[in-house]
Formats: C-alpha cells, sequence, structure tokens
C-alpha cells in the first residue's frame, strides 16, 4: 500500500534533496569534464624550414580533436609553437606563414622599398660580403653574417597579441622557448620576457645570426643542447608527450669528408647525441611523431608549403596511437575556446619614445615616422613597418620595441640600436668577367663611409677601385634640412680605365682614358623612390691609344665642365635580378667653351626598366636609348653597348657611337633557392634584344638595326651576382660569357642597371 504524503512532509522531502544537490554539484554537475584527461605535451623539434611541418601537424591535431595543455619549442619549433600557445589557430598559421617572404626574411635582406632614395644610390658592394667597422680606433665586425631584423619584424607580427604578457604561463598556453647559453656552455629554458625575443633565441644560428644578449647570457640556438626537448614538456606540464622532430638523412661516407663537412658533421653529432637521448625517453604512452622531409634541407624556405604537407602526412600515418586522446566534440570545442585568442580591443598610441640613441638625430628619425604618431590606432603591422622603414636607413643592427600603458593611452618605445662597430664602415668587393675570346676583365673595390658626422646627418664616402677601372673618389653627401629632404654633394675623383674599339666585329684599337674632375650637386630626396639632382663638374681628361691603328683620333688632357641633370626613380625589390619594381633613369648633359671647357656637346639618355614577379619567376624589361643633341662627342663620352647588360652576344663596348636605342626582354625561370644567407634564387633564363648604334663620325660606321637572342644561367652567391651566358646576334656571332661580382662597366646610361 502507497502512503500518502502531508504537505508538511512534502516540504521537507523538497528540501533535503535540495541539500542533496548542493553537496553533490561539485563532484558532479561542477565538475571539468577534461579532469581525469592526461596532460598533453607538445614538444616541437628544431629543423630550420623543415619546422615548417609542425603546421601541419597541428592541423591534423586539431582536426582529430586531439587539444594540447603545454608547448615547448626549439628554433623553427619555437617559432611555431610560440604563436600556437599564443592562441592563433592552425589554418591562420598556414596563411601568416605562407605569406612571409622566407627570402627577404631569413636572408637579412629587409625591404628595399622602404630605404631612403639616397641609401638606394650610394656606392655599393656587389658581393655578399661583411660590413666591417672602426670603432674607437678598433677594427670591429658584425656578430652574424646576416641581419636579424627581417626575422624579428616577422616574430613580433606572429605574436603581436602578446605583447603585454610577461611570464609564458599566461599565454593561451604555457610555453618554453630553448635556447643555448655559449657563455656558460649550457641549455637555458626561457619561461617570461617578451615573447619575440626569446623565439629569436631559440634559433640564433651560431655564426650566422648575432646571438641574443641578456645581462651575462649570451644566447643561440637551442638546438645545440636540447633540439627535441621532452624533458623539459615533462616538468612543465606533460603527462603524455607528442614529439615532433626530424630524422637526418645519411650524411655519406666519411671517406669524403671536405673541411666543411668535416665542421658540419662534428655539430651535427652534437645535435644527433642530445637528440637521441630525449627520443630514447619517450614510452609507450607518448607519441613519438618522426618527419621525413626527404631532399627538403633546413635552407630551403621556398619549399616550407610543402613541409606543411610533409608534417600532416606523418601525422595521418600516427592516427591511431594519437586517437587515444581525442575529445568528444563538445568537450573540444569548449577546449578550442578556452585558448583562442580573443580579439583585442582598439587602443590609442598617446606618445612615441625613442631611446638608446648616440650619434643619429632623434628629430630625424621622427620624420620616417608615418603610422606611429601620437593619435593613431595602435596596429602591430604599421609599428614593424615604421620600424622597417628606421632599419632602412643603415644605421643601426637592429631596432626593438616596446608597448606599455593602458589601452586608451599607450606608449610606445623605439629602442634602435646603433652599430656598434661604426661610425665607420668599410666593404670590400671584386668583379670578374670574359668576354667569351679569351679576354679576362677584373676589378677590386674598397670603399669606406663614415656616418653621421654632423647633427644633420653627414656622410663621407671614400673608394678605391684597382683593375681594368681604376677609380680613386672622395664624396661629402650633406642633408641641408633635419628630414634630409634636401642636399648638396661636393666629391672629387680620378678614373682610369681601357676602353676597346671594334670595326665590323674586329677589334681594331684599345684606349688608356684617365678623367680627373670635382663635382658639385645639389638635389632633393622626392620620396623613399625618387631624387632629383642638377650640379657642375669640371676637369681634365685625357685618351691615349695604346694599340690600333695610326691616325686614330686622342685627346690630350682636354678640359671638360659641364652641367648635370639627373632624375632617377627606384622601386626595385633587390638590385641583383629584381622580380618586382620599376627603375627610371634619366640623364642630360651640357658641355659648353663658356663654362671653361674646350668642347662643346649636349647629350641626353633615358631608360625604364620594369620587373615582374610571375608566380616565383620573373619577367625584366628594358627600353632605354639616347644621344647627341648638338656638338661633337669626344671620346670619353661616346656611348657603348654591347656585353650582358644589353646584347649578350656582343663583347663589352662592342658598339660605339653617338646615338642608340635598346630594348629588351628577359624571362626568368626559378631553378632552386641557395641558402637565404648566400643570397637569392638561381635562373635560367633566355632574353631577346634589338638595338640600334648610330654615329656621326664618319670612321665609325652605323650598327643597323640588330636582333638578339641569349640563354643564361644566374643567380646570386657568396661573392655577388653570377651570369653565365650564351648569346646570339644575327648576322654576327655566338659568344659566351661569364660574370661574377661587380659588374665591369659597359658605357652607357645601361650600367645604372647594375
Amino acid at each position: 500500500m502507497l502512503g500518502v504524503l502531508t504537505q508538511p512532509e512534502i516540504i521537507m522531502r523538497n528540501r533535503a534533496m535540495l541539500w542533496l544537490c548542493v553537496l553533490l554539484l561539485p563532484s558532479a554537475a561542477l565538475a571539468d569534464p577534461q579532469a581525469d584527461r592526461p596532460r598533453i605535451g607538445l614538444v616541437l623539434g628544431g629543423g630550420g624550414a623543415k619546422g615548417g611541418a609542425h603546421i601541419g601537424v597541428l592541423e591534423v591535431l586539431d582536426e582529430m580533436r586531439v587539444p594540447v595543455d603545454c608547448v615547448v619549442g626549439t628554433s623553427m619549433g619555437a617559432l611555431v609553437g610560440a604563436t600556437f600557445a599564443s592562441g592563433t589557430a592552425p589554418t591562420e598559421i598556414r596563411r601568416q606563414v605562407s605569406e612571409i617572404n622566407w627570402g627577404d626574411t631569413v636572408g637579412g635582406l629587409g625591404r628595399r622599398g622602404r630605404m631612403p632614395i639616397e641609401r638606394k644610390l650610394e656606392p655599393r658592394p656587389y658581393t655578399n660580403s661583411l660590413e666591417f667597422g672602426i670603432s674607437e680606433g678598433e677594427f670591429r665586425t658584425p656578430g652574424g653574417l646576416v641581419s636579424t631584423q627581417s626575422i624579428e619584424d616577422t616574430i613580433r607580427v606572429l605574436v603581436s597579441d602578446t605583447r603585454d604578457i610577461e611570464h609564458f604561463d599566461d599565454l593561451a598556453l604555457p610555453f618554453r622557448a630553448v635556447t643555448t647559453d655559449i657563455a656558460a656552455s649550457e641549455m637555458v629554458v626561457l619561461d617570461h620576457g617578451d615573447l619575440s625575443v626569446a623565439m629569436r633565441a631559440s634559433m640564433a644560428i651560431p655564426g650566422v645570426f648575432s646571438p641574443v644578449v641578456d645581462g651575462d647570457r649570451v644566447m643561440v640556438d637551442g638546438g645545440l643542447m636540447r633540439n627535441i626537448p621532452v624533458d623539459v614538456a615533462r616538468d612543465l606540464c606533460a603527462d603524455v608527450v607528442i614529439a615532433v622532430w626530424f630524422p637526418e638523412p645519411d650524411a655519406g661516407p666519411m671517406d669524403e669528408l671536405s673541411p666543411v663537412s668535416a665542421i658540419y658533421r662534428s655539430l651535427l653529432a652534437v645535435v644527433l647525441a642530445n637528440e637521441r637521448e630525449q627520443v630514447e625517453s619517450l614510452t609507450d604512452d607518448d607519441v613519438n611523431l618522426p618527419v621525413a622531409v626527404g631532399d627538403l634541407g633546413s635552407s630551403d624556405f621556398d619549399r616550407v608549403p610543402e613541409a606543411i604537407e610533409l608534417g600532416r602526412l606523418a601525422a595521418n600515418d600516427m592516427r591511431e596511437s594519437l586517437q587515444r586522446y581525442a575529445l568528444p566534440e563538445a568537450e573540444f570545442r569548449a577546449w578550442r575556446s578556452a585558448i583562442d585568442a580573443p580579439l583585442e580591443p582598439s587602443q590609442t598610441l598617446a606618445e612615441v619614445r625613442f631611446a638608446g640613441l648616440d650619434r643619429v638625430n632623434e628629430a630625424y628619425l621622427r620624420t620616417q615616422l608615418r603610422s606611429t604618431v601620437p593619435g593613431a590606432i595602435v596596429d602591430n603591422a604599421q609599428i614593424v613597418a615604421d620600424a622597417e622603414r628606421l632599419y632602412g636607413l643603415g644605421d643601426f643592427d637592429k631596432i626593438d620595441y616596446h608597448l606599455s600603458g593602458p589601452a586608451s593611452a599607450r606608449v610606445l618605445e623605439f629602442q634602435p640600436v646603433e652599430k656598434p662597430w661604426g661610425p665607420d664602415f668599410l666593404r670590400f668587393d671584386f668583379g670578374l668577367a670574359s668576354t667569351g675570346d679569351g679576354g679576362l676583365h677584373a676589378n677590386l673595390r674598397a670603399d669606406h663611409t663614415r656616418t653621421w658626422i654632423n647633427s644633420r646627418g653627414g656622410r663621407w664616402h671614400n673608394a678605391l677601385q684597382l683593375g681594368r677601372q681604376s677609380v680613386a673618389s672622395s664624396t661629402f653627401y650633406q642633408p641641408l634640412d633635419t628630414a634630409q629632404r634636401y642636399f648638396v654633394e661636393p666629391s672629387v675623383a680620378f678614373e682610369r680605365y681601357i676602353e676597346d674599339l671594334y670595326l665590323d666585329t674586329e677589334r681594331a684599337a684599345d684606349y688608356n682614358f684617365q678623367e680627373g674632375y670635382g663635382q658639385l650637386d645639389v638635389g632633393v630626396n622626392l620620396s623613399t623612390r625618387a631624387q632629383a639632382r642638377v650640379g657642375v663638374r669640371t676637369g681634365r681628361v685625357e685618351a691615349k691609344l695604346r694599340t690600333g691603328l695610326p691616325g686614330l683620333p686622342e685627346a690630350d688632357w682636354l678640359t671638360d665642365t659641364r652641367v648635370q641633370a639627373q632624375f632617377v626613380y627606384d622601386s626595385r625589390d633587390v638590385i641583383a635580378l629584381p622580380t618586382r619594381g620599376v627603375f627610371v633613369n634619366l640623364h642630360y648633359l651640357d658641355s659648353q667653351d663658356w663654362f671653361g671647357g674646350e668642347q662643346e656637346y649636349r647629350i641626353a639618355e633615358g631608360l625604364i626598366a620594369p620587373a615582374f614577379n610571375i608566380g616565383g619567376d620573373s619577367l625584366s624589361l628594358i627600353l632605354g636609348g639616347g644621344g647627341l643633341i648638338s656638338g661633337d662627342v669626344p671620346l670619353n663620352e661616346q656611348i657603348e653597348v654591347g656585353g650582358l647588360r644589353t646584347f649578350p652576344g656582343l663583347r663589352p663596348g662592342e658598339l660605339r657611337g653617338t646615338d642608340y636605342w635598346f630594348a629588351g626582354a628577359r624571362y626568368l625561370k626559378r631553378l632552386t633557392d641557395l641558402a637565404p644567407v648566400f643570397g637569392q634564387s638561381v635562373y635560367a633564363g633566355i632574353s631577346l634584344q634589338t638595338g640600334e648604334m648610330r654615329n656621326d663620325n664618319e670612321n665609325l660606321p652605323d650598327s643597323g638595326t640588330l636582333y638578339g637572342i641569349s640563354g643564361s644561367l644566374t643567380g646570386v652567391t657568396p661573392l655577388g651576382p653570377f651570369l653565365l651566358s650564351l648569346g646570339y646576334v644575327v648576322d654576327r656571332t655566338v659568344r659566351i660569357q661569364f660574370a661574377i661580382g661587380r659588374p665591369v662597366r659597359e658605357g652607357s646610361i645601361l650600367d645604372s642597371l647594375n
């Protein structure tokens, strides 16, 4: 028989049940559904470009609903790992990484587009050599082969949302970066500070990138001590470790060791020893995830997209082991929402400061800022753009910056690090070219520049070159205003060079030219891409016949005084083998006897040369021409066409005269990329040329319209740009030519293309 409860009894029973529910809630309804699962530590090993595979692994983990509780990374693993630990989804990491120009970033080429036009037009070396310096009477060198500014700027963009976080436990996921303190010969695990600096320290390859100095610590790539930091992950959080790493392929037989490969094998042995120890520490509960990358090397950054897919492939092969740690859909969604980076509220920039300046004028630096001004909305990409613009001035080893203060009144402090090996800088380079008929042209050059001689940024440049074209010159560039928009530039120079004279494709003579002159220019820098200048030049010229037929014209120290005007526009991404941008050069000179000269003539020349990137390949066009407007052109000012930059089927200067036009198109197919520290890609090319040389001198015939075609192998090496060309000019000849380093003078405005 069922009893019947009275109203008071019902009330009492309901109260008892309510209290029971309250007591049970913490252990049931309020319990974390993930509390009983093992904590998973993700270990991302070092490997340079191979580290792109980490992104593919992260994508698969996300698709399989495998959570991560902490991240530890070394070198490239630190870059990807820190970005992920900051709350960035794997698909977004793929997008960001795919947009990076790795050749410029890792190769230290920087962003030439933001370089001031006056720096673009300075005399420059062509070999990939170090810039040496003299500071306080001591000879000094940079800390690494290449600049790290582009790397640091890239890193800052990847983790821009973490700029106010001081301890890495406070990221979306706890994170550790592993580096090596070469001063103490020990591993250092970075757990706080500036996250971007920790990432850079972990990937500072010794001798290539400068170390990161923090107090007594001198930190370089963590791979030397712990390339697969499994033990660090266990100390941080891990019950289970997922270790992603890259087995080294067989290095080849020992009996074929060269001195370079011996050094490489020695370093590799150190890395492999610490890798082996860490991999052997993995248990059956852990996931050992090696990624086979085949022939993809540490420096193959152009193949990062391929590395990502190889990472996906390796992770998919381990799905059975990974599936053990997959979460139900709802639980994984809760985990993902907890670590996703929140949208930052809008922040306003209240003040911009500079710290650490010695030689460089702060007022000048402020004129270079475009978007980082008081009142602007804080935008990390714009801050990086201005930092790159400051770095492009050429005065700094790197540009650090720091944000502080509340969201409504942020303070941005730039911390430029002036080159400690300055203010006197030395560069050395050379040029070597073969004309294909036994001729060999060589030049050896040294350049000295002293910067910031005064508060306006005065620069003194000296050059000494020996070889087929010998030069001794001294130039003083003096800005007239704080923004360095207007300038005056006096210079003196002595040049001695040899030029050949050809008649009907046959070498008829060669001349020894000597010129000594002084010049004074005034000009205006119209933008970072454009400059206009006018000036006067006076000096003496001698042209002596070395070998050749008697009766050919000569000149014995004639006075030459002229007025000159020039306009230059330059938006090319690089000098050697540009892949995008336009170069324009317009030049006019007027020599009259009432200026004090002994010859009267007017000459005008111009060229335009656009370059286009086509899926990694390059298309370059050239259209140039000019000539005599009036008067008689002296021997030293006769225009020359021929050689590798114009007609590779002709020798340098094979066409000589007073008026010319030239048009060319060159398509370069990218074959492979050199290690970024060594330069640019290697290309196979084909080019078409057409042009004509006319002559007012009856002793020098017109060329008629010429047509040429050539094939080439070209690129940039540590010795400078190189070009091997097989050229043919219709009705003339086939010629093989080779050049490396500083280009050999060819005698027209086309020389300015370099």
